[in-house]
């Protein structure tokens, strides 16, 4: 029996349809993209306005084609040439290991117990009377082949809250610190916003009016940031305990590239060409 490659939709209801490929090594759901086009009344309404690929069980009837199955893929060339059709904006993001280090806390168990410091990326090795850290030279090697990722971001810095009574002022300032998982920072720029409330309260009070002033700070992250792993042991020599902690941190880092529709016809085709044992 042929699994061809077809371009197919869900069913009416929402549902996978039955005729496509149940073997281990054929594909569905790949690549959708919605059909309709913008600002005109679709011709596909929801669930069925994206195209898929995927491979069905079975050789198309001659007679036609189920709802929702809009045809076969039937060479290589065409699958390429489909797939760069629809592909013109589309990235692809991944990750590489861009340094590696390791932090090695050692001491007795007491001294473990003791100790204070936050276990976390970005803050102190944990510290009591008895522990000594010594950390390797971070080992750095080149990030994966395309452009950095860039993440820009807003972050709420501080709050200035004045109460106007008839007693006068009162002035309240929050300062709060930026907090992220990137390894870098680059601010760029604050702006205030300002809101006013005004309430009426008891005939001893009068009126009350809040001014909040809220101060954002813009800044842009490359896409870097750490993990850890920690490896832990410990040794009992004459009922003195030595916990020995080696932390290897890693640093990531997210690029992005055009995606490659000559790559991922390679790689279509291949399973399809396993699946029918060609």
């Amino acid at each position: 029996m042929a699994h061809p490659i077809i371009k197919y939709r869900l069913t009416k209801a929402g549902r996978i349809p039955e005729y496509l490929c149940k073997d281990a090594g054929s594909f569905s759901g790949m690549y959708g993209v919605n059909t309709n086009k913008a600002g005109k009344i679709p011709k596909w309404t929801s669930p069925q306005e994206t195209l898929y690929l995927g491979m069905a069980c079975g050789d198309p009837d001659s007679d036609g084609l189920p709802d929702g199955l809009d045809g076969t893929v039937d060479s290589k060339d065409n699958l390429q040439t489909y797939l760069t059709s629809i592909s013109g904006t589309w990235t692809v993001d991944s990750e590489g290991v861009t340094g590696i280090k390791t932090e090695t806390t050692t001491g007795s168990q007491l001294s473990w117990d003791e100790s204070t410091g936050n276990y976390g990326i970005g803050n102190t090795a944990p510290t009591a009377p008895g522990l000594t850290t010594t950390t390797t030279d971070k080992f750095s090697s080149s990030a994966p082949s395309g452009t950095v990722i860039v993440i820009n971001a807003g972050y709420v810095t501080k709050v200035v809250t004045e109460v106007t009574t008839s007693s006068g002022v009162t002035t309240t300032t929050s300062d709060i610190a930026i907090v992220h998982p990137y390894t870098n920072i680059t601010v760029t720029g604050t702006s205030d916003s300002v809101g006013v409330v005004t309430t009426n309260g008891p005939v001893d009070v009068g009126v009350t009016t809040t001014k909040t002033t809220t101060t954002t700070t813009a800044a842009t992250h490359n896409d870097i940031t750490e993990n850890y792993t920690d490896s832990i042991s410990t040794t009992d020599v004459d009922g003195t305990v030595t916990k020995t902690r080696i932390r290897t941190i890693n640093e990531l880092t997210k690029v992005r590239n055009p995606f490659d529709p000559a790559a991922a016809a390679t790689d279509l085709w291949g399973k399809y060409e396993t699946v029918n044992g060609l």
